[in-house]
């Protein structure tokens, strides 16, 4: 899509009746995000690689049925596909509000919990969805995907402290995530995915990455980076979730979801956003020091606020 200008956008797709396009580079996904108008209302627009025409327009459909049960998430306005241009496209409702990585810091403990609590929720609404997908096969995948992620791990220069522990450790529990549910999962859902509307949760967006995952894996992000900018909001998330009920096999998976987690996100940064290698340095850090190099079943920073 290099070559794709804004006019051939507008000129482009019959539902655009504004010419103004303001890009939205917040983010690390490689489509292209514009806010714009569109009868009157403000929306998003969202412009992919027509190679992902399928994938997209799958995941227009679940965004739908997740609206019907009563997910707090965009409403799809239109997805079209213009081949001769190499693109594909999206337009959706705009939500009002902040992301929750710029608007939790404002609020107090209370509200975020609150926030927390409400998206919990919601997740679990979106986890309801009924699918229809082989748990054997799903883990057998699982376990061949982390082996490839180590393999290429261990090319890399930078390394994590006591790495051989840590995958070791995966590898010995890995079968555990199996007694986590088969969902059809949002894969990103984190506050900075998550609007925060005059102190409240307004909802979810950014599905792009979801997919067919076990259900805890989708604690991932939440852990990574949500817990470091509020532990009322992310404890919240859970406590919403599991409707105040955590049962201790959820911290057993997570712990195991957090130390596979840490190779993927060194190699990620490493060959998506070098630039950013420290940020991810820093992440891996505070999840060893939470888990105490995963000699324990909860993070430091759940028990502590249980206390």
């Amino acid at each position: 899509m290099k070559n794709l200008t804004k006019e051939k956008i507008i000129t482009r797709i019959p539902e655009l009746t504004d010419e103004t396009l303001i890009p939205i580079t917040k983010g690390y996904s490689f489509d292209l995000k514009y806010v714009t108008h569109w009868k009157g209302q403000r929306v998003l627009l969202r412009i992919y690689e027509f190679a992902l025409s399928e994938s997209v327009q799958e995941k227009v459909a679940k965004m739908r049925a997740f609206r019907e049960r009563g997910v707090r998430c965009q409403e799809v306005y239109a997805f079209g596909v213009i081949p001769e241009e190499n693109f594909c496209y999206t337009i959706f409702s705009f939500l009002e509000g902040e992301d929750g990585e710029v608007a939790l810091p404002s609020l107090t403990e209370a509200e975020q919990y609150r926030a927390g609590y409400e998206a919990g929720v919601d997740l679990l609404k979106i986890h309801e969805l009924p699918i229809v997908a082989s748990k054997s096969e799903h883990i057998a995948f699982v376990k061949t995907k982390f082996e490839k992620a180590v393999e290429r791990y261990l090319k890399l220069e930078t390394r994590i402290p006591h790495d051989q522990e840590i995958i070791d450790y995966v590898r010995r529990n890995l079968s555990i995530i199996g007694e986590s549910k088969l969902v059809f999962a949002h894969h990103d859902y984190h506050a900075g995915n998550l609007i925060i509307q005059h102190g409240k949760y307004a909802g979810v967006i950014d599905f792009n990455r979801c997919g067919v995952n076990t259900a805890y894996s989708e604690f991932d992000k939440l852990e990574l980076f949500s817990s470091r900018l509020s532990i009322p909001f992310s404890k919240g998330m859970i406590q919403g979730y599991f409707s105040d009920e955590v049962p201790d096999l959820f911290w057993k998976i997570r712990s195991v979801h957090m130390a596979q987690l840490l190779i993927y996100h060194m190699n990620w940064a490493t060959d998506f956003f070098p630039q950013d290698l420290s940020l991810a340095e820093e992440a891996i850090e505070y999840v060893l020091e939470t888990y105490d190099g995963f000699h324990r079943m909860f993070p430091k920073w759940y028990e502590e606020s249980q206390a």
